[in-house]
């Protein structure tokens, strides 16, 4: 798991967002079509698919429309509040009359 840590990186930055293979290779490594770009595609592949199998991430995998260009986002958890002894009026602005 050598590319893990930027991976995560690009993924945790922009929860919600999804990306290509090719989008997330060239913020790995930009250099890659000239140092062993199939290597570091299995790598990342990999990277993902762990972090998949652990319900970390999401992908259209699985879609049979999707076999070609997969794409992988992480998931955006919006309906619960930070902290469960909130009320609604303490982290949502009321609305005007």
């Amino acid at each position: 798991m050598k590319n893990a840590k930027e991976v995560i990186d690009l993924l945790a930055v922009y929860p919600g967002r999804w990306f290509e293979m090719k989008q997330i290779i060239n913020y790995v490594d930009a250099r890659a079509d000239t140092r062993l770009p199939a290597v570091l595609r299995t790598g990342v592949r990999r990277v993902l698919v762990a972090k998949e199998e652990c319900v970390q991430i999401s992908s259209t995998r699985d879609d049979a429309s999707a076999r070609v260009h997969a794409e992988y986002w992480w998931p955006v958890l919006t309906s619960v509040p930070g902290k469960y002894f909130q009320q609604s009026s303490q982290y949502a602005r009321a609305l005007a009359p």
